[in-house]
């Protein structure tokens, strides 16, 4: 097929169809923060979890708030304010939350009535993105190989992967296990790809954040912004992305 040709050749999944050379943006977009989609091979597909492939948020919160009050903090978080705790880990989120009472003591103390909160309470309110589950799913089948990379402790990050997307789905799930360094350092990511024989070239890192964009650039991958998650979208920071799409089937308009 010829480049930009949307024939019939084009794959389709529940009536849309995916074309190549085409912007992965809404209507409404700004046309300066939509990325122009040139054709690639895209084999690999490697997502962050939280706010990519999971709404999470409201658990978080919930865990976080109740830990919180637990060891007698008087304040909590909003949702929106609970957006820029998340990103980083479960440590650096629990350093975040408190504020100006961050001590050696006061960490310990913390993560210690967090942690299983956090563990007991992930499937609560827990939920898939719209569309996003058909979306990977439709990918699958047509051989693109997808992955998990998480900065989510790395059993809490299969439980939640398992039971929302079954399994099957990804080649390999993993989160954080005692002694790594999370995202943005790239070397787990890097030691799935090498594990996975991908050539980067050929590879996506798929994620909603500033750490997603700067655990891509470390591992000298192309990075997928996803506007439905906890990001701050700011001008500055979708320029710095590859692609940014708003919607989950556009996942589909770069690997095919």
């Amino acid at each position: 097929m010829a480049q930009g040709d949307c024939s019939a050749a084009s794959p389709r999944m529940k009536g849309i169809t995916f074309s190549r050379g085409v912007r992965l943006c809404s209507s409404k977009t700004s046309e300066a923060l939509c990325t122009k989609i040139k054709p690639m091979s895209t084999k690999a597909l490697f997502f962050d979890l939280d706010g990519t492939l999971l709404d999470t948020l409201s658990d978080i919160r919930l865990a976080i708030n109740e830990a919180l009050q637990e060891c007698g903090y008087d304040y909590a978080f909003s949702k929106q304010e609970c957006r820029s705790l998340i990103g980083n880990g479960a440590d650096i989120l629990v350093h975040r939350a408190l504020k100006d009472h961050d001590t050696p003591e006061a960490f310990a103390q913390l993560k210690k009535a967090y942690m299983p909160l956090y563990a007991e309470k992930q499937e609560d309110h827990t939920k898939l993105f719209n569309g996003e589950k058909a979306t990977l799913n439709f990918l699958h089948q047509r051989g693109i190989r997808l992955f998990v990379c998480s900065n989510k402790p790395d059993a809490l990050c299969r439980k939640v992967i398992s039971k929302f997307y079954g399994e099957g789905l990804f080649e390999e799930v993993r989160g954080i296990r005692e002694g790594d360094a999370p995202k943005p350092d790239p070397k787990i990511l890097n030691e799935m790809i090498i594990r996975a024989g991908i050539d980067k070239k050929e590879a996506v890192f798929v994620g909603d954040s500033l750490p997603d964009l700067l655990t891509a650039q470390n591992a000298k991958l192309p990075l997928c912004l996803c506007l439905w998650g906890y990001g701050f979208y700011k001008p500055e920071f979708l320029k710095e992305a590859t692609f940014v799409i708003k919607k989950p089937k556009e996942l589909a308009q770069f690997c095919l």
